[in-house]
């Protein structure tokens, strides 16, 4: 075995070691990416060959099995320390709760102003050259984390996405892959994390801290795009990997728990007209377009109030974007 294999095989022992329970539930990243050699400023790499990184976890009235579930997947996929914000929740987090954290859990509380919010307190509080951005219902998948920093590292990036599994309460799994075009490369222009697809979430990226202290930070304003948001900064500052590893499982919920439901779209048509206006150069543009046209006619079948409707429809038409017939008549019949 050459010594790249011997590494992998280091690496891979220690996280058998520290995610058995965790694998015997998930599924495993594929297509492994071999971690080069690094220069003195690059994302640390410990004797096991694990990339280590700080986990911030916005959390908001998260049950403590569930917060632990997400705390344990941070620890086997290479964190050093799992930072908590609690977002004011009725029931604060409580570390005693979180065995397996071993003294590398740190909780902060804060008065309820939103996951925005709640994960820039926590940027303030990171250590680690490298941070990992994890929902407080979602579990980082260990293989995938560290391939995705390995990719990074190679790159020379300023962050990070991977691949996604949607999980529902009924047992059905989807899976989100990357567009093979962008497969283990950076991003070709930072407008693209604009691209409709669901590839772009906070939950599961990778930032680096030297590009966090350029002054990066998630806008508080927005709450359906403040990730798309946050990483379109990312990527113009440092560029963006894109790896084609598993690295997050998203748990998805019926009815309106999830903030993308139907319930939402009047915020979520708010925080679209806001990156309507910001970011607006062609690429950004050619998402928005797309982007837009989906929003209509999800906004006409669920029916969203008038004012929003209005907002939509002119910001379409102002920008000579086609408005599509069926959704207006479905919209006009209710």
């Amino acid at each position: 075995m050459g010594a790249l294999g011997a590494g992998l095989a280091a690496r891979r022992a220690v996280l058998f070691l520290d995610t058995w329970e965790w694998r015997s539930r998930h599924v495993r990243g594929k297509d492994s990416l071999p971690v080069m050699a690094t220069s003195p400023d690059s994302p640390r790499i410990d004797r096991a060959g694990l990339h280590r990184f700080d986990a911030v976890v916005a959390t908001y009235n998260a049950p403590p099995e569930r917060l632990a579930r997400t705390v344990r997947s941070a620890l086997a996929s290479g964190a050093s320390r799992v930072l908590i914000i609690d977002d004011g929740s009725v029931v604060p987090a409580d570390a005693t709760t979180l065995e397996s954290g071993r003294g590398r859990v740190e909780i902060a509380r804060q008065e309820n102003a939103g996951p925005a919010s709640a994960r820039n307190k926590g940027i303030d509080r990171v250590e680690a050259s490298l941070v990992v951005f994890v929902d407080d219902d979602d579990e980082l998948v260990p293989d995938g984390v560290q391939e995705m920093a390995g990719l990074l590292s190679r790159l020379g990036t300023g962050g990070a996405v991977g691949a996604r599994i949607h999980a529902w309460p009924n047992g059905r799994v989807e899976s989100r892959p990357v567009p093979p075009e962008w497969a283990n490369a950076a991003l070709p222009h930072p407008s693209h994390v604009l691209r409709p697809i669901g590839l772009f979430g906070a939950s599961g990226c990778m930032v680096r801290r030297d590009v966090l202290t350029a002054g990066i930070r998630f806008d508080p304003g927005l709450r359906l795009g403040e990730d798309r948001d946050f990483l379109r900064r990312v990527a113009a500052q440092g560029g963006l990997a894109v790896c084609s590893s598993v690295v997050v499982r998203v748990s998805m919920h019926e009815g309106g728990a999830n903030l993308s439901s139907p319930s939402h779209y009047a915020r979520r048509i708010r925080d679209h007209l806001v990156l309507l206006d910001r970011w607006s150069d062609d690429v950004a543009m050619a998402h928005h377009r797309e982007a837009t046209r989906w929003l209509i006619n999800a906004s006409a079948k669920a029916g969203v109030d008038r004012a929003s409707w209005e907002a939509l429809i002119g910001a379409s038409r102002a920008r000579g974007w086609p408005v599509p017939l069926k959704a207006r008549v479905r919209y006009a019949l209710g």
